[in-house]
């Protein structure tokens, strides 16, 4: 286990993370990137659903989407149904760079899959799908406590 654990951090943190904190193509940290697409797949959400959705406190998504703010990529919006509720939307440059992003790590993912003949392929592919389906148990399991 602790070797599987040592392989997918050195897999993420060596090839498949920007080369630094504030990427070229980003200009945001991977923080906020995962707060604009946590966004971006809630709609408009509250700023308690992207705390919950991230697994984090709200103070610090608070912090991510000031940084998401400021640097145009979200906006805050009053609730029209709750004056007292915040939402967060994104914004035409929040969806260009999120889609940029994406880009850029699907073609890090390509370049390295390309390195592997196609029943390496099928093996990872195979392990993702046991590692994905044991991580929906999980959650389900975690979810009824």
């Amino acid at each position: 286990m602790v070797e599987i654990d040592d392989l997918l951090r050195e897999l993420f943190i060596s090839y498949l993370r920007p080369p630094a904190p504030q990427a070229e193509h980003l200009n945001i940290t991977m923080g906020q990137m995962q707060c604009l697409h946590a966004i971006s797949r809630l709609g408009e959400p509250a700023m308690s659903e992207v705390a919950k959705a991230l697994r984090l406190h709200p103070s610090t998504v608070t912090v991510l989407v000031d940084g998401l703010v400021a640097h145009g990529l979200v906006e805050r919006r009053r609730d029209p149904a709750d004056r007292r509720v915040v939402r967060v939307a994104e914004t035409a440059q929040g969806q260009a760079d999120r889609k940029r992003h994406r880009a850029y790590m699907r073609s890090r993912v390509e370049q390295l899959l390309s390195e592997l003949s196609d029943q390496e392929l099928g093996q990872v592919h195979t392990s993702l799908r046991l590692l994905g389906d044991a991580a929906r148990r999980r959650l389900e399991v975690e979810a009824s406590s």
